[in-house]
């Protein structure tokens, strides 16, 4: 089973001049918190690792994470990083002392909770290599995000919240439904092929793209690479909820024969609800 390739496709954002004041203001930590600190004595744009390494679904816990990739890419105290106490991330440029040799609050150097300042640039560089698709995802997102950012535009960066919030909730949905699909037709006895996985993801996609595959829906769009990319936010979002939605009816025993109609009705009503319109 493989899972799916993540890699959105970034939309051109006019450059306009600003200031640091204005990136401090705008409201991107609903997903990751971006704001204006100082790197090395340097303003920049600053991230918190934790809150990266949570998005990022790593695997290991976050001060081994951390230490790793800084050994095995080389990053550099007060060039690409500074270390904190996390509960001063939002105002970080103004509670932190800086020094080579190590962090100090200006509380007493009290380190209750370890956290890093992270570049913009050396977080891009964490998401593009950790390998999850929530990593690549959020990478895409930096990309997208950063002149949005610089230009504190709430109904951009709104946009590409959502975005991201409904191209990583497709990519999460897509291996539990595997995992179900393959746990069920064990319980027969039965083994599970390639061809059965795309059997349930061919099926939810003709029923968010009009009857199309993915692959049908590509190739008539003049999409290349994975076409769930190039999906709008409602075509994920709905491509979220069939598949968060199989996965339930697999669980229940319910056959392909069945699940495909059940969906197919469950998602008249989602599209209903949507816009607002009673449906029985």
């Amino acid at each position: 089973m493989k899972t799916e390739k993540i890699r959105l496709i970034s939309e051109a954002i006019p450059h306009i001049e600003h200031s640091r004041s204005d990136i401090t203001g705008s409201d991107f930590a609903a997903i990751i918190p971006i704001t204006s600190g100082l790197i090395g004595g340097r303003e920049t744009n600053i991230v918190s690792a934790k809150a990266l390494h949570k998005v990022l679904g790593v695997g290991n816990d976050f001060s081994t994470w951390m230490k790793l990739r800084i050994g095995e890419y080389g990053f550099t105290l007060d060039i690409d990083y500074i270390v904190f106490d996390s509960s001063d991330f939002r105002n970080q440029s103004t509670n932190i002392d800086q020094s080579a040799s190590g962090w100090v609050t200006k509380r007493g150097g009290d380190r209750r909770s370890k956290d890093y300042s992270l570049s913009v640039g050396m977080a891009k560089e964490l998401a593009m290599v950790e390998r999850t698709e929530q990593g690549r995802a959020v990478r895409r997102y930096f990309i997208q995000c950063e002149e949005a950012l610089q230009l504190s535009a709430p109904a951009i960066a709104a946009k590409y919240r959502r975005q991201l919030k409904a191209r990583i909730g497709a990519a999460n949905m897509f291996t539990p439904m595997c995992a179900a699909l393959e746990t069920a037709r064990a319980e027969q006895g039965k083994q599970t092929l390639p061809r059965h996985y795309s059997n349930e993801s061919n099926m939810i996609a003709r029923i968010v793209l009009a009857g199309l595959t993915a692959k049908q829906w590509a190739q008539v769009n003049g999409v290349s690479g994975e076409s769930r990319d190039s999906m709008s936010t409602e075509q994920l979002e709905h491509l979220t909820y069939l598949e968060s939605t199989n996965v339930t009816l697999i669980d229940m025993g319910m056959p392909y024969e069945q699940r495909k109609p059940e969906l197919v009705r469950l998602s008249q009503r989602w599209l209903a609800k949507r816009l607002g319109v009673s449906h029985d």
